[in-house]
């Protein structure tokens, strides 16, 4: 069709469509939290996006009418999610369920599988298989979330935390487990007093949430959420070392240290089997980036669906997939000097024969260099016998 051009001298502004449409990262931040609040009967069994800490108060703790019961002592969901708020989350949704029974919980967690912006999921104060079981699902059926395991109290035996012990939740390459409990402040007019007799010890999830979006903000998620200080923690319910974390790192068990005084995450791995075959997802930070991967593209490439499959078509979404993975590459999530290097986009003829274009298919294969933490240090020293410089 001719443009149209107006009779008036002047410039016209027309909106044209060039190249190859861009394709945005997703967030990965959004945390969805799901226990039993401070104050009975408020918006039960829905999970309900909430912004800010004080929203969270009004809505689940002081109420918004004066006939509002008053809330009763903080619960392990109302800890975690003002931990989430002041280590640095920005948004979450809630599911606040009648009762701690792992029934209600579990029941609770499927409330989060529709809503796709959630991208960390987890039960403070859960411990049960079930809900082990349940939140790990989640995250491996959607393929776009990440589940934060609870610790149980204090441990007699480092040993049941090991593959195979009691207090272990199930390997899985979609969740992190950390241990021990932190120790916190009360909130609540009527929480028992924290004393040094009586400490209160919470679960770390919800804070530890709070710590991922604050790595993802400042760094990117690409980065461990390890060697982060966890603010709001005053201490840890069972000081560990080197020695026991020796024996609980190769496990999948992400310690919570105490070092400067500061309650500090040291450990980055997700729950992988420790025999596992394939290390690829070893660390959280490499499956955290490949699940906003996969997701930034399975929304970015849907302009492609039901286009004609020619070349033109393959041109470009190789043009739509470079300009965003060049993003990722400059961002310092994949390794290599340049982006030829770091990843790599192609549609193999294998599967894209005339066969499979004629059943609508076309495949396309994408290989990325993840960058993997620095999680061992080792320096050698050793003692010369000349001077320094001339060694």
């Amino acid at each position: 069709m001719a443009t149209s051009y107006p009779n008036t001298p002047g410039v016209q502004i027309l909106e044209v469509r060039l190249g190859a449409p861009p394709i945005a990262g997703v967030g990965t931040s959004t945390a969805g939290f799901v226990g039993k609040s401070p104050m009975t009967g408020r918006f039960l069994k829905v999970a309900r996006l909430v912004t800010s800490a004080d929203q969270f108060e009004a809505d689940y703790i002081t109420g918004t009418k004066p006939a509002d019961p008053p809330a009763a002592d903080s619960t392990s969901l109302s800890r975690a999610v003002f931990g989430f708020f002041e280590n640095g989350g920005t948004t979450c949704y809630v599911v606040n369920v009648d009762s701690e029974a792992q029934g209600d919980v579990v029941a609770g967690i499927k409330l989060l599988e529709p809503i796709d912006e959630v991208a960390i999921i987890a039960a403070p104060g859960h411990v049960h298989p079930d809900v082990y079981a349940a939140l790990e699902d989640q995250a491996f059926r959607t393929g776009d979330r990440f589940a934060l395991l609870d610790p149980p109290a204090k441990v007699d035996d480092l040993a049941k935390l090991k593959a195979g012990g009691s207090n272990r939740p199930p390997a899985s390459d979609y969740a992190a487990f950390y241990y021990p409990r932190i120790q916190v402040t009360p909130r609540l007019a009527n929480d028992p007093k924290d004393s040094v007799a009586n400490p209160i010890f919470a679960s770390p999830t919800g804070h530890i949430a709070g710590v991922y979006a604050r790595v993802d903000a400042a760094r990117g998620v690409h980065k461990a959420p390890a060697n982060e200080r966890i603010l709001g923690a005053l201490g840890v319910e069972h000081p560990l070392g080197n020695a026991e974390q020796n024996t609980l790192n190769a496990d999948g068990v992400n310690l919570i240290r105490m070092f400067a005084g500061q309650a500090t995450l040291w450990g980055a791995r997700t729950l992988q089997a420790a025999d596992a075959a394939d290390k690829t997802f070893r660390y959280i930070n490499v499956r955290r980036l490949v699940n906003y991967v996969e997701e930034s593209l399975e929304d970015g490439l849907r302009f492609a669906v039901f286009e004609p499959n020619n070349l033109a078509l393959r041109q470009t979404i190789t043009r739509s997939v470079r300009g965003f993975l060049d993003g990722v590459w400059r961002d310092g999530a994949l390794f290599g000097a340049t982006p030829d290097e770091a990843y790599y986009v192609r549609f193999p003829d294998l599967f894209n024969r005339d066969e499979d274009r004629a059943l609508g298919k076309l495949t396309i294969e994408i290989g990325l260099r993840a960058v993997y933490p620095a999680e061992f240090i080792i320096v050698r020293i050793g003692l010369i016998m000349q001077n320094a410089a001339a060694a």
